[in-house]
C-alpha cells in the first residue's frame, strides 16, 4: 500500500511536471495574451488527469468579478457563462479563484463532491467529470494578485505538496509572461504614436521646403521648376544607386532648396539676358554660402546646410566656395552636382536657349572622375538608357 502510495505521488509529480514543461514552450511562441493563455492552458490540460485550465483576471468592480480570459482542455465548456467572484461576501467568491486572489494564496480543492465552497459548481463540475481542482494567485505587485490560475482534474486529491509549488511558480511565469505582453503592447503603441508624429513631422518639412522653394522660384521666372527638376533627377540617381527611402528623402529637401541663397542675389542679375560680369558672376557664386546661411540653424533631421553649400564643388578641387575635393565632398552634394549640370544645361536660360539633354549628358560623362563623381555620372546615364526617364523627368516639372 504504501508503494501503491508512493507511485501514486511520482505520477502526480509527473503530470505537474509534464505540464510545466508544455506551458513553458508556450510562453516563447505567444505575443498577445490571448494566445498566451490559450496556449498555456491547452498545454496544462494536454497532461494526466487534468481536464481543463484557464486563467481569470481580478477585476476591480462592484461585484469583484473574476474575468475569464481564456482556457483549454477537454472541460472547456465548463467556464463558458461561468460566475466566479473574489469577494468574501459572494457565494461565488468562496471558490479556488476567489480564495487564492482574496488571500494571495494557493487553494486547492481536494474533493469537489465533498468541499462546502465549491458548492456553487458542484453540479456543473458534475456534468464534466471534475474532481479536483487549484487555484493559485497571479502574482501582480499591487494590493491584491493580477487573477488566479485554475486548472481541474478528473481525480481527487491530485494536487499535492509538490504539485502546488509547480503550479504556483506556472502563475508566477503566467504573470510574467502576461506584464512582458503587457509592456511590449505599450511600447509598440509608443513606438507606432512616434512613427505617426515623425510621419507628420516628415510631411510638414516636406511642405515648408516645397513652400520656400516656390518662392524663391517667384524672384526668378526663367528658373521656375528648376529646383523641382534637379530634386526629381537627383532622387532618381539616388535610387538607382540603391540609396535607402531615408537618404534619398533627406537628397530630395536638399535640392529643392539648393538654390534658395539665391534670394540674396539681386533679380535684374538672376534675369539678365546676356553674360554676366565677372563681378556679378561673384555675386551669383555666393548663393551657395549665403543658402547655408539661411539653412544652418534650422533644426533639420538632415544636413541640408551643408549639402547645399557643397553642390558646387567639384572632385578635382575647381569648384566652390571652398574648392573641396574628393570624399570632402558628402555623397548627397555629388549627387546634386550632376542634377543641376544636366537641368541647367538641358533648360532654356535667360542669356541662351536649352542645350538639350544630350549636350548635358555629353558634359557630365566628360567631367566623371574628374570634377563629377565618375558612379553618378554613370546612373544619369542608365537613366537616360531606361526608357528614356530622365528626358521625362526633366519634361514633366
Amino acid at each position: 500500500m504504501p508503494e501503491e502510495a508512493t507511485l501514486h505521488k511520482l505520477e502526480m509529480n509527473e503530470w505537474a511536471l509534464s505540464a510545466l514543461s508544455e506551458a513553458a514552450a508556450a510562453f516563447a511562441r505567444a505575443d498577445s495574451v490571448e494566445i498566451l493563455v490559450k496556449e498555456v492552458c491547452e498545454a496544462i490540460a494536454r497532461q494526466g488527469p487534468y481536464l481543463l485550465a484557464w486563467v481569470g483576471k481580478a477585476d476591480d468592480d462592484a461585484d469583484k468579478t473574476v474575468k475569464v480570459l481564456g482556457g483549454g482542455g477537454s472541460a472547456i465548456g465548463y467556464i463558458q457563462n461561468i460566475r466566479v467572484s473574489w469577494s468574501e461576501n459572494s457565494v461565488a467568491g468562496a471558490g479556488p479563484a476567489g480564495v487564492a486572489i482574496r488571500t494571495g494564496r494557493t487553494s486547492v480543492v481536494v474533493d469537489s463532491e465533498l468541499d462546502p465552497g465549491f458548492m456553487a459548481w458542484r453540479k456543473q463540475a458534475q456534468q464534466f467529470g471534475i474532481r479536483s481542482a487549484i487555484g493559485c494567485p497571479i502574482p501582480d505587485g499591487d494590493a491584491h494578485p493580477f487573477g488566479v490560475l485554475l486548472v481541474y482534474s478528473k481525480a481527487p486529491n491530485t494536487f499535492g505538496i509538490a504539485e502546488v509549488r509547480l503550479f504556483e511558480g506556472l502563475a508566477m511565469q503566467v504573470g510574467f509572461g502576461l506584464r512582458s505582453i503587457e509592456r511590449q503592447h505599450k511600447l509598440d503603441i509608443q513606438i507606432h504614436e512616434k512613427e505617426l508624429v515623425q510621419e507628420r513631422l516628415a510631411i510638414s518639412l516636406r511642405a515648408t521646403i516645397e513652400a520656400m522653394s516656390r518662392t524663391m522660384e517667384w524672384r526668378d521666372p526663367y528658373t521656375a521648376g528648376h529646383q523641382k527638376r534637379v530634386a526629381m533627377i537627383s532622387m532618381a540617381i539616388a535610387k538607382k544607386l540603391g540609396w535607402e527611402i531615408d537618404r534619398v528623402q533627406s537628397l530630395y529637401m536638399a535640392a529643392m532648396v539648393h538654390d534658395i541663397g539665391k534670394v540674396a542675389v539681386p533679380s535684374e542679375i538672376l534675369t539678365k539676358p546676356s553674360h554676366l560680369t565677372d563681378l556679378e558672376i561673384q555675386m551669383v557664386r555666393e548663393h551657395v554660402e549665403n543658402g547655408y546661411q539661411i539653412l544652418k540653424d534650422i533644426p533639420f533631421p538632415w544636413p541640408l546646410a551643408d549639402i547645399v553649400r557643397q553642390h558646387h564643388e567639384r572632385l578635382d578641387g575647381s569648384g566652390y566656395p571652398h574648392q573641396l575635393k574628393g570624399d570632402q565632398i558628402c555623397p548627397e552634394a555629388r549627387i546634386l552636382a550632376v542634377a543641376d549640370t544636366i537641368e541647367a544645361m538641358a533648360t532654356h536660360r535667360p542669356y541662351r536657349p536649352a542645350l538639350g539633354l544630350q549636350a548635358a549628358l555629353d558634359e557630365v560623362r566628360a567631367e566623371a572622375g574628374i570634377g563629377l563623381d565618375a558612379d553618378v555620372v554613370n546612373a544619369a546615364l542608365e537613366l537616360m538608357d531606361a526608357e528614356n526617364s530622365l528626358q521625362k523627368l526633366i519634361d514633366s516639372h
